[in-house]
C-alpha cells in the first residue's frame, strides 16, 4: 500500500514551534535591553574618572560601597523593613476596611468622603513636625505616617472605583429583586475590586518613599539614616547605593503583591491573561 503525501501536509525540517521558555528568554532580553544600556553608557562616562565621582560615581564605585556597607546593612534593613511593613499592612487594613464600608454605606460615604477629599491634596511630608510633636521621636511617628499615607491612597481609589460602576448593573440587580446585601456582595464588590487591588499595589510603592521621609526625620536606626551619614561624608556612592537598596525592596514588595493578587483576580481578564492591548498592537 503506497502513502503519498501532499507538499502541504509535508513540514519543513527547519520549522521549530516557539516553546515557553524561549518566549520568556525573549522577554527578558528585551526588558533588560534598557537597563544594561543605561549600565553600559554610566560605565563609559564615568571610565578612568572623566566624571568626579562625587557627582556621579561609577557602578564600580557603588559595588565597593555596598561591599563596605554590608556590616550595618542587616540592622538598617531590619528597621526599615518593620517599619514599612508595619506601616504598609496597618494602612492597608485600615483603607480596605473604610473602602469596604463606603461600598456598602452611602452614609459612610458622605461622612469619610469628605475628610478623603480635604486630606488627599494634603502634603503628608508636611505633617512631620505634628507627628514628631504628637508622637516623640522614634519608629512610632514614622509608622504613623506611612499607615496614612497608604490608607488615604487605598480609600480614595475605593471612592473613585464606587463612583465608577456602572449603575445599570446596579438597576439590573433591583429589577431582578436582589437585596441590598446581594448587590453589594454580588455586584458592587466584585466591580470595585481589581482597584482596590490595585491601589494597594500603589501604597507599596508609596510606603517606601514615606519610609524615606520619616527616617529622614528622627531616625536613628534605618536605612534612611544610614542615608544621611553618607550625605554628611559627602559619600555619593553610598547615598547611591543605598538609593539602589530601596529600589530592590519596593520591588520585591510589588511582586509580593502581585503574587496574592493574581489568584484573587483569576475571575477578571487580567487575571485571566487577556491582553488586550497586546492583542491588538499585536505585541503578544
Amino acid at each position: 500500500m503506497t502513502i503519498v503525501s501532499s507538499a502541504h501536509e509535508r513540514k519543513p525540517a527547519n520549522t521549530v514551534l516557539p516553546t515557553s521558555a524561549r518566549a520568556h528568554r525573549g522577554k527578558l532580553a528585551k526588558a533588560l535591553l534598557i537597563p544594561v544600556a543605561i549600565v553600559a553608557l554610566w560605565t563609559a562616562v564615568t571610565w578612568r574618572g572623566a566624571v568626579d565621582p562625587i557627582f556621579l560615581p561609577s557602578p564600580f564605585d557603588i559595588v565597593q560601597s555596598i561591599k563596605d556597607l554590608w556590616p550595618l546593612l542587616p540592622s538598617s534593613l531590619a528597621a526599615s523593613l518593620t517599619m514599612t511593613l508595619g506601616g504598609f499592612l496597618g494602612g492597608s487594613a485600615l483603607g480596605l476596611a473604610m473602602g469596604l464600608l463606603m461600598a456598602y454605606s452611602r452614609l459612610a460615604r458622605e461622612v469619610f468622603g469628605g475628610v478623603l477629599d480635604f486630606l488627599r491634596p494634603v502634603p503628608i511630608f508636611a505633617l512631620i513636625p505634628l507627628f514628631i510633636l504628637w508622637f516623640g521621636l522614634g519608629v512610632t511617628p514614622q509608622v504613623v505616617m506611612i499607615m496614612l499615607g497608604t490608607s488615604l491612597i487605598i480609600g480614595v481609589s475605593t471612592i473613585e472605583a464606587i463612583k465608577n460602576v456602572p449603575s445599570v448593573y446596579i438597576r439590573a440587580g433591583l429589577v431582578f429583586g436582589a437585596s441590598r446585601w446581594t448587590i453589594y456582595r454580588r455586584i458592587i464588590l466584585p466591580a470595585i475590586f481589581p482597584h482596590l487591588l490595585g491601589a494597594v499595589r500603589v501604597a507599596a510603592a508609596a510606603s517606601w518613599g514615606l519610609n524615606v521621609a520619616a527616617e529622614y526625620v528622627g531616625a536613628q536606626v534605618g536605612l534612611g539614616h544610614l542615608m544621611i551619614i553618607r550625605v554628611q561624608y559627602l559619600d555619593t556612592a553610598g547615598i547611591l547605593s543605598i538609593v539602589l537598596i530601596y529600589c530592590l525592596l519596593a520591588v520585591a514588595l510589588d511582586k509580593v503583591v502581585v503574587a496574592v493578587e493574581r489568584p484573587l483576580t483569576r475571575w477578571t481578564e487580567k487575571g485571566a491573561g487577556t491582553n488586550v492591548v497586546g492583542a491588538i498592537t499585536g505585541a503578544n
